[in-house]
């Protein structure tokens, strides 16, 4: 065993795309080693970059978030000898993870009871788009379709109803539903701990996307009255975005519990203690009456100065506010680095990656490596099982 939490641990990613080999990525973070499966043409997410509308560089950013820190293996398990490699890692391996579909694991026996005939222990990971039963079970599906636009989230952020549905960032819902499955994963190995049993677990994307709608769909389950929109014009004036002189735009959330504290003190930030006075915002009752005026007026107040100099004023007084970022703000973010939300690669220090969002306390976390490119270390693991190359 080694220093690093889960050091003793052989993870086999036999996964595509993103959110299975995402939650393989997180156990890598914490020290397992993790061998990346692929077909010896490579895994088709390794195009992902050159989909219209993808962000252009030298580099291939969603490979190198996805699978860094992961060793390469190129096996066709359609061939005998090939399938054979992959069985003996098996024999050795702690956890296998796939989300391939469910009929490619049968054409492919990589099913449960196929891959628990050569390691009873192992734990069994499996990812699906809405789940391994059901009348939809066997659908292919992404975190557009199963986790986005199933979940409704699709249809609730549109600015009104009368605006198409909100098309989802590359991979919103996949990193969700990989800490899904990294937490069943855990949870399994600790029940593996305590009664020596394998097991499998899963997650889908569609529970995840319910999970994170799950204020809304369990008002439409209680009979609550959904088909209202909260439009932007909907919004109190203190749970509103606002614009800022340098067309930056930030959150401004003041939960009903603080608003009577945080007014006073939001008027004066904004330099207008004369609206304390004004009839139509004196009390609660009047502000929500007269709530667009207050938006208008707040509107017409913030876009006098830069965000910078909102940040500064309003967070010194305690007025809870979020500015509203673009990509680009991330890398020079100073709290995001100084959080340990960005690291840096150990073998190509000078550019960084997202890290894994949790931490262990006196847990270190490997430095992360660059992503394997296909079959980068297949002469290493064959040797290493015994297999010739050829």
């Amino acid at each position: 065993m080694t220093d690093s939490l889960f050091g003793d641990l052989l993870v086999i990613d036999c996964a595509s795309f993103i959110a299975g080999p995402a939650a393989g990525t997180m156990l890598a973070d914490f020290g397992a080693r993790v061998i990346k499966v692929e077909p010896p043409g490579g895994d088709g997410y390794r195009l992902f970059p050159h989909l219209p509308g993808m962000p252009q560089c030298d580099l291939n950013y969603p490979w190198r978030h996805t699978n860094r820190s992961k060793e390469g293996l190129a096996l066709d398990l359609k061939q005998a000898r090939h399938r054979a490699a992959l069985d003996a890692l098996l024999a050795r391996a702690d956890v296998f993870i796939t989300n391939y579909p469910l009929g490619v694991r049968t054409a492919l026996k990589l099913d449960y009871d196929d891959i628990r005939a050569t390691n009873p222990r192992i734990i069994y990971a499996s990812l699906t788009p809405y789940g391994e039963t059901g009348p939809e079970a066997g659908n292919t599906g992404y975190d557009a379709t199963a986790w986005w636009a199933r979940s409704g989230l699709m249809d609730a952020v549109r600015a009104s109803g009368d605006t198409p549905p909100a098309v989802s960032m590359p991979g919103m819902g996949d990193y969700m539903a990989a800490c899904s499955l990294y937490g069943a994963i855990v949870t399994a190995l600790y029940r593996r701990q305590k009664t020596g049993e394998g097991g499998r677990v899963g997650t889908s994307l569609m529970a995840n996307g319910l999970w994170s709608n799950g204020l809304s769909v369990q008002a439409a389950l209680d009979g609550a009255d959904t088909s209202k929109r909260l439009d932007r014009d909907k919004l109190s004036a203190f749970t509103q975005v606002y614009r800022c002189r340098d067309d930056r735009w930030f959150m401004l959330t003041l939960l009903p519990q603080a608003q009577e504290r945080a007014w006073p003190v939001l008027a004066e930030c904004v330099g207008h203690p004369e609206w304390l006075e004004d009839p139509r915002w004196q009390t609660a009752e009047s502000r929500r009456t007269h709530n667009a005026a207050l938006v208008a007026a707040l509107e017409t107040a913030f876009l006098e100065q830069d965000w910078a100099y909102w940040q500064e004023v309003l967070e010194r007084r305690n007025i809870t506010c979020g500015r509203i970022a673009r990509h680009g703000d991330h890398g020079d973010d100073e709290q995001a680095n100084a959080a340990g939300a960005l690291v840096h690669f150990a073998d190509d220090p000078g550019r960084k990656t997202v890290d894994s969002p949790l931490f262990v306390e006196g847990v270190a976390k490997r430095s992360p490596l660059v992503a394997p490119d296909i079959g980068q270390d297949n002469a290493a693991i064959l040797a290493e099982l015994g297999i010739d190359l050829d």
